[in-house]
């Protein structure tokens, strides 16, 4: 699938995957979503590409990394930026080496001094002493963010973060321009909101609609959208509760995302 390269002065994001933890259908599962034939009701675990200013980011990799890039025929990245470190948003780092095997630079990365806590010890081996006869590990260039809230630049494209939580694992909003991803939020300051002003394009996760402790449910959400008022939310990170028909239910200013789904957005703020 071709990968929409806007003017200069727009970026485009493309939702990789929009399902949650376990993806959709789940596994032995034979509920009406798990069954369905909308292809919009399967979903790989969460992760998007933004494309802006000529540049490449990722959102997460997912345990469905290789999947994703192979369909979406993605090439090495400019940049990964990373919200947390749960399982289904960094299953697939390792995914990445086939962009720096053979001598290709490592891979930028952005995340959250607590995100490389956690990095250090879920992926160990990235942070062995290298050797000639090292294994053939993903090569990655940390940056980290030292503070709940602020900026940073690659090259001329200017990248905000902001910090939520989900529980204890403290997660990483992202803002370019007119878009905002904000994905398993479930505890926030009320100053999140002075982040997600004038906003063309909102983010969601809406994991589903019965209680969550680690996650909005799907009304949550949209009281969390309404307050926003962005032009147009697309939710995402759902489960098998949330069918992919519920859009039509929904005001024009939400709606489902599904995988694969392209969205233009200003880079002007």
């Amino acid at each position: 699938m071709a990968f929409n390269a806007s003017c200069r002065m727009r970026g485009t994001i493309q939702f990789l995957g929009t399902g949650a933890s376990t993806g959709v259908p789940v596994i032995g599962c034979q509920c009406a979503v798990c069954t369905s034939k909308d292809p919009k009701n399967r979903r790989l675990r969460t992760g998007a590409r933004i494309f802006a200013k000529n540049k490449e980011l990722l959102i997460d990799a997912t345990p469905d990394f290789r999947q994703q890039a192979l369909l979406y025929d993605i090439k090495a990245p400019d940049a990964l930026l990373l919200t947390h470190t749960h399982y289904d948003h960094i299953g697939g780092l390792e995914e990445l080496r086939v962009y720096t095997v053979g001598g290709a630079p490592p891979t930028p990365c952005y995340l959250s001094q607590k995100s490389f806590s956690n990095l250090k010890k879920l992926f160990y081996y990235h942070f062995d002493p290298k050797s000639d006869d090292r294994s053939f590990a993903a090569e990655y260039d940390f940056h980290l963010l030292d503070n709940r809230s602020g900026s940073f630049d690659i090259d001329d494209l200017n990248v905000f973060y902001f910090t939520y939580s989900q529980g204890e694992m403290l997660v990483t909003g992202f803002r370019i321009g007119g878009l905002a991803y904000v994905t398993d939020i479930k505890q926030y300051d009320e100053e999140i909101f002075s982040h997600l002003v004038d906003l063309d394009v909102l983010v969601l996760s809406a994991l589903r609609f019965s209680p969550s402790k680690m996650q909005m449910t799907f009304d949550e959400a949209l009281s969390f959208a309404k307050r926003v008022q962005a032009k147009k939310t697309y939710l995402t990170h759902l489960s098998h509760e949330i069918d992919n028909k519920l859009s039509a239910d929904l005001k024009e200013d939400v709606m489902i995302a599904y995988d694969g789904l392209q969205v233009e957005f200003s880079l002007e703020r």
